[in-house]
């Protein structure tokens, strides 16, 4: 709690700082309710809960608008979206989203000391913030997006725009819970190393979004192309190459993997490398070790950086999971 309480108080304006250990203890409070209340099934493998979760909260705190959080009521409706989505957003029934609806509107009074009709004014599914609503990208700001007409309306001109670039086109019909979840994958996007699992039956566009929100951050979408012949060679080819794009050219990439294209389970396991360390072991030969260390050489220099080749292919890897 001390850690979180001295990022809070270092990113926060002042009169918002009275606030901060409320959401600290706000948010153990529930993250304990989570372990102890919502235990991982057969059917819920994935309710598993860890301190990153908690982390990703205070990190959606801490990269909101200034401008647009200038009261007690404003940052505690952040934070209650911000549990939203890291939390409610991996439930998969109708019971277990009203279960943490009633355990969200408990801490609000309790913690904060405001009524939650005064704190959220909308339905709570409708509860949604975004960096999206303005294109020019130097003053995107993540703030509370109020008018759905206007949020649905925007990104129907970011589909225009994507159908105008590619030739692949998208024939997307936008309505609020579509774009809701274009909002959910852009706020992954936008945050440091950012990752999702988008469960959903098959046709239910889960790609599309992704796409156009990669395509809202100006972000590429790397995906591999599975053939006959695919297998562990033609995987490895295509991780250098998505690596190296992301690590020597710095291009900021969404990397795009789907369930039918898990041949081997070693796939998953290159992934994890990849969320967890920024790297798969023994990936990369001599002759690409060379290409990478002279491609960073310069960018060290710049960045005051030692020249051993350990700092140069660690520079690397941070540029790697930074894109």
């Amino acid at each position: 709690s001390k850690i979180l309480r001295t990022f809070a108080e270092a990113y926060l304006a002042e009169e918002l700082r009275s606030v901060v250990d409320p959401i600290v203890q706000a948010s153990i409070n529930l993250y304990k309710v989570l372990l102890e209340q919502l235990l991982p099934t057969p059917a819920k493998p994935h309710y598993t809960f860890n301190l990153r979760d908690i982390a990703s909260i205070f990190q959606g705190l801490l990269s909101a608008d200034p401008k647009a959080t200038i009261s007690r009521a404003d940052l505690v409706r952040l934070w209650a979206h911000e549990n939203l989505r890291v939390f409610r957003d991996r439930l998969v029934n109708d019971e277990d989203r009203s279960w943490f609806d009633e355990q969200i509107r408990g801490l609000v009074p309790s913690h904060f000391g405001l009524e939650w009709g005064d704190v959220v004014e909308v339905d709570i599914s409708r509860l949604i913030y975004g960096d999206f609503l303005q294109q020019d990208g130097d003053s995107r700001a993540y703030s509370e997006i109020k008018d759905a007409t206007r949020m649905v309306s925007q990104v129907e001109d970011y589909l225009d725009d994507y159908n105008s670039m590619t030739t692949k086109k998208m024939r997307l019909v936008m309505f609020v819970d579509a774009v809701g979840h274009v909002a959910r994958i852009s706020r992954v996007i936008r945050q440091p190393r950012g990752n999702a699992l988008l469960l959903g039956v098959g046709g239910s566009g889960r790609q599309s979004l992704t796409r156009l929100a990669a395509f809202m951050a100006t972000y590429d979408v790397f995906q591999i192309e599975i053939t006959k012949s695919y297998g562990d060679k033609e995987w490895r080819d295509d991780l250098k190459k998505g690596l190296l794009l992301a690590g020597e050219q710095g291009k900021p990439l969404v990397f795009l993997f789907t369930d039918t294209q898990i041949v081997k389970e070693s796939f998953l396991e290159d992934i994890n490398n990849i969320l967890n360390a920024g790297e798969v072991p023994t990936l990369f030969d001599d002759n690409d070790m060379t290409v990478i260390l002279n491609s960073m050489r310069p960018l060290c220099q710049s960045a005051g950086v030692a020249l051993s080749k350990v700092s140069l292919y660690s520079f690397f890897i941070k540029r790697v999971r930074s894109n």
